[in-house]
């Protein structure tokens, strides 16, 4: 096999993929895109109003938490030492088995559950009763931020536990959220230590001449810390010993 890219070669790995996300798949995406169904009905039991910003929530929730569970369930078996000797042997460049992935793990997944569950928040809208009173739609306002702020955090989760289902062997959603908040807790303890947050507070106030720019900072910053952990799930696909 050449190392060459091929996208012949990724048109044929993409084809064999897209068979494998549905079967396995394909009921979760429904399931996660109907959701908002159990929103609404809470509200014609309790006869309360539920707004858009409280949907936006929802329909945030769902696609984040959508991308835990995909790497595993698709590609669950691509770093275990026999199951996954069907991965390793398809006749494709790791590059083009990676971007397989990241396609149907950070792109496809995150688009069929935002638009599926935002399409039956719209439906139920629509209706005449229930307490879904307006349409969820993004304010016109810093919309392009808005975007970027969307893109930036699905990638991370994404990439995360992507990196997580070529770590661990078994309850691969699990551990990776279990270690995830464990770092997080011991870089935020180490942080606070540093009385970093105090200093990062003070050159808020006083340091930046332009407020806007701390978004668009943090979305850097998430795109970066993203990156990382696709370099790093590529290189566990291609040292993958089986």
């Amino acid at each position: 096999m050449k190392n060459k890219f091929s996208f012949d070669r990724f048109g044929q790995v993409l084809a064999k993929d897209w068979k494998d996300y549905f079967r396995n798949f394909g009921i979760s995406l429904i399931v996660w895109s109907c959701i908002p169904i159990l929103f609404w009905v809470t509200t014609l039991i309790f006869d309360v109003n539920m707004g858009a910003d409280g949907r936006i929530a929802v329909i945030a929730s769902l696609v984040y938490s959508v991308l835990m569970f995909v790497p595993s369930k698709v590609y669950g078996n691509a770093n275990l030492s026999r199951d996954g000797v069907n991965f390793a042997t398809l006749p494709a460049t790791n590059a083009e088995k990676f971007f397989s992935m990241v396609f149907y793990c950070s792109i496809l997944t995150p688009i069929i559950v935002g638009l599926g569950s935002w399409a039956v928040d719209s439906l139920l809208a629509l209706l005449p009763f229930g307490g879904f009173y307006e349409l969820v739609v993004l304010p016109k306002s810093h919309l392009g931020m808005q975007l970027a702020t969307i893109a930036c955090s699905v990638l991370l989760v994404s990439s995360i536990f992507m990196f997580g289902n070529m770590v661990f062997k078994k309850r691969k959603a699990g551990k990776t959220i279990a270690w995830t908040m464990l770092i997080v807790f011991v870089i935020t303890m180490i942080l606070q230590l540093c009385h970093f947050w105090e200093a990062f507070v003070r050159w808020e106030c006083y340091g930046i001449k332009n407020p806007e720019i701390l978004p668009w900072l943090w979305d850097a910053f998430m795109f970066v810390i993203a990156i990382v952990f696709y370099i790093l799930t590529y290189r566990r696909i291609k040292n993958q010993k089986y």
